[in-house]
């Protein structure tokens, strides 16, 4: 597959600055660069249904969702806190625990990490002004710290299927993982410059990075890239089963393949300035942005996502 960029800084440029790009940077530098990008040997489809809108001016800077472990629905981490939403979409209140910037928040069955910013009511013991690796045990009611308090800010957080957790901060390209919930952490011995991270059911760990996605299937030790995917996802995520994933690229079309498969399918198209996805094991698919939350059901989207 042939890809052509445009004014995308190299890894060695990103490495230099020591702060790793945004999701929003990404997708917004990359979006003037899509009429460039050449795309082969991806499933496409026909024209993409519009995910239904539930506009929000309550939540800014969202950084993730993942399953509710309390219920059917998701949580959203934003830049104001944590809120709820229900399966299909419809925001609710924000949790009733501390407001932080919750930033990097995964999940492993029903514990939460999460990385970022204290708040104004955030408790003084999780950490300042980088909160680490923190874990809730009550559905982000309640925070502990866990590891690097007050010292580190990441902002890439997942978790596979054995629950072992892989992270990047903000101050290193080093990747490292942890094989306790987050306790104790070591690297993993490959460095990469991704913007998110996720796991498949087949244990492959996957990366979205300023030259496309790449792959690991050693844990991280090592990574290679992934011909055929569409032009430049930014956005990426797993089902919580991990046999689905599913990603936004830089021209907002909505992509998922099923773990293991090396192909992806256009299913839908994403509202305005998408910041972070989700899919149910069902294959219904959550984004949340500028947008509010944008709900696209399986049975509206434009090809079957198996």
């Amino acid at each position: 597959m042939n890809h052509s960029y445009v004014n995308t800084p190299s890894l060695s440029t990103l490495r230099r600055r020591r702060a790793r790009p945004s999701r929003r940077s990404i997708l917004g530098l990359a979006l003037g660069a899509t009429a460039a990008l050449v795309l082969t040997g991806c499933a496409a489809t026909a024209p993409a249904p519009t995910p239904e809108a539930t506009p929000s001016s309550s939540i800014a800077h969202v950084h993730g969702i993942v399953p509710d472990p309390a219920g059917d629905g998701f949580l959203i981490g934003t830049h104001d806190g944590i809120y709820t939403a229900t399966a299909d979409g419809e925001l609710g209140a924000p949790v009733d625990g501390p407001a932080f910037d919750a930033m990097g928040l995964t999940a492993i069955d029903d514990v939460l990490l999460a990385s970022g910013h204290p708040g104004p009511d955030t408790p003084p013991d999780l950490g300042a002004p980088h909160l680490g690796i923190i874990r809730s045990t009550d559905g982000a009611r309640t925070w502990t710290p866990m590891a690097f308090t007050g010292s580190k800010d990441f902002h890439v957080l997942t978790a596979a299927p054995d629950g072992t957790v892989f992270g990047l901060s903000t101050d290193s390209a080093e990747l490292l993982h942890s094989p306790d919930a987050g306790a104790s952490w070591v690297p993993t011995g490959a460095s990469v410059e991704a913007f998110n991270l996720t796991v498949d059911a087949e244990n492959r760990l996957i990366a979205s990075t300023t030259d496309g996605l790449l792959t690991s299937a050693d844990a991280g030790a090592t990574f290679g890239a992934w011909p055929g995917t569409p032009p430049l996802i930014a956005l990426l995520n797993s089902s919580p089963d991990r046999k689905r994933i599913v990603g936004v690229a830089t021209d907002l079309t909505v992509w998922v393949t099923a773990a293991g498969s090396d192909e992806w399918t256009q299913v839908g198209a994403a509202g305005d300035g998408p910041e972070a996805i989700a899919i149910t094991n069902d294959g219904d698919i959550l984004i949340a942005g500028a947008s509010g939350i944008v709900s696209l059901p399986r049975e509206a989207q434009s090809a079957p996502s198996e």
